[in-house]
């Protein structure tokens, strides 16, 4: 079979569809992965063939005549901010650049915001399989995600609870409607109807959640034939096998396990005040730490003593097994990375899904959350505390550990992809 993957966004988007492309390729299917022009390299290193879809960076500075800070800036406030200004100017190119990839694919595998290849798979009549990344692209009425200006009610226990909730849910798709007219309007350029809601495509076909049971199960509300499949892990800045730097294996190797603080691909770039914070912070409590500031930083080249390491990047899957607590912005990647280590955490939401992330590793008393307008010292010191502290947290970090070592969520996808009849899976 010949798969079309279409995915865009920051690595937290992209690094899952890498590993459902390997988990595809490894059983025999051809696959080409389509994305942002910057990941090219870095996909096509890994043995994936790549197609361009959507804009590269620097189109959006240009066209948006922001610099790349003042644009995450921008969609960390606005929601609507992603969708009328990095996907919709460009929705129509998409498709024509998809469609004569797809006229020769058996299926197009495509995230809940990609809508150019849900258009252009619809044009080749081609079946469309969305991969919901988190939870609350889901949106359900039975256990509703977190979102900072709504106020749901979380974990409803009677039908009344769950129509209130409903009630919520469309008002937030009416308050939505003028930032979704755009796409909606392409799609009936194109003749089609736009099944999109409040969480992005709506797929007849399938929808598989890449995301592990333990943090979401599959709701009655949820669109005929979801599956959840588990987690899939992929952890490379380069496509190459991951290793950790020298310099890096000898800072951990000479001293106590430090504190991690990272805050993903995205958030980083305007992220230098959560840092000087986190600085303060590990000085505070006499520990140690390394810092993921990415490229660029001015924290790259200071010298902040012997006990504090500031690095652009590490494969999470090999430094966050082997530190004391982890502190992170809530992107879902991060999230199951941190939850993969078995240690515990500190979720400081930014945005998005981020703040239901948070409210899911709480849940699961695996750590605790801060949000990220409230990172200051003495609440940051108190809201890490018990994490460092409490060894329920630990063990709760420790079983989650063991739960997710019983999905492997590329691998599930890919067989559900290539078998959407099998109704043995989960």
């Amino acid at each position: 079979m010949k798969i079309v993957l279409a995915t865009h966004g920051s690595l937290g988007d992209l690094h899952p569809f890498m590993a459902l492309g390997l988990a595809l390729k490894s059983l025999g299917a051809e696959v080409i992965l389509a994305s942002h022009p910057d990941y090219r390299q870095k996909v096509e290193a890994a043995g994936l063939t790549f197609h361009d879809y959507g804009a590269s960076r620097e189109t959006y500075t240009r066209d948006l005549r922001m610099a790349p800070e003042a644009i995450i800036h921008r969609l960390t406030r606005d929601h609507g901010f992603m969708i009328k200004r990095l996907i919709a100017p460009y929705l129509e190119t998409s498709v024509d650049h998809l469609r004569p990839l797809i006229t020769d694919a058996d299926m197009v595998v495509g995230s809940s915001f990609a809508y150019g290849a849900h258009i252009a798979a619809q044009l080749e009549q081609k079946p469309f399989t969305v991969i919901a990344l988190q939870p609350t692209v889901m949106m359900s009425a039975y256990d509703p995600p977190k979102v900072k200006k709504a106020p749901f009610i979380f974990n409803p226990t009677h039908d009344w609870q769950r129509h209130y909730n409903r009630l919520i849910i469309r008002a937030g798709e009416a308050f939505m409607a003028s930032t979704q007219s755009s796409i909606r309007r392409i799609y009936k350029k194109f003749g089609l109807e736009p099944h999109i809601s409040l969480g992005g495509i709506l797929s007849d076909h399938q929808t598989l959640a890449l995301y592990d049971p333990l943090i979401g199960k599959v709701e009655p509300d949820f669109p005929p034939n979801t599956h959840i499949c588990g987690f899939p892990f992929y952890d490379s800045e380069d496509g190459h096998a991951p290793q950790l730097s020298p310099e890096l294996t000898a800072f951990l190797s000479n001293g106590p396990a430090p504190l991690v603080f990272g805050l993903g691909s995205a958030v980083v770039t305007g992220g230098g005040a959560f840092y000087r914070n986190a600085i303060k912070v590990t000085r505070h409590l006499n520990t140690r730490a390394v810092l993921l500031v990415g490229e660029g930083s001015p924290l790259l080249r200071e010298d902040h003593g012997p006990d504090i390491l500031a690095i652009a990047y590490a494969p999470h899957s090999l430094l966050f097994p082997r530190c004391r607590a982890i502190i992170h912005h809530g992107g879902i990647g991060s999230t199951a990375q941190a939850l993969r280590s078995g240690r515990p955490q500190l979720v400081v939401p930014v945005f998005a899904d981020q703040f239901d992330n948070a409210r899911r590793v709480v849940r699961l008393g695996a750590g605790r959350h801060l949000n990220y307008d409230q990172w200051t010292l003495p609440k940051a010191i108190t809201a890490l505390t018990p994490v460092l502290d409490d060894p329920d947290i630990t063990i709760h970090a420790q079983e989650a550990r063991l739960s997710l070592t019983r999905h492997d969520g590329a691998a599930t996808a890919a067989a559900l992809i290539l078998n959407p009849r099998n109704t043995d899976w989960p």
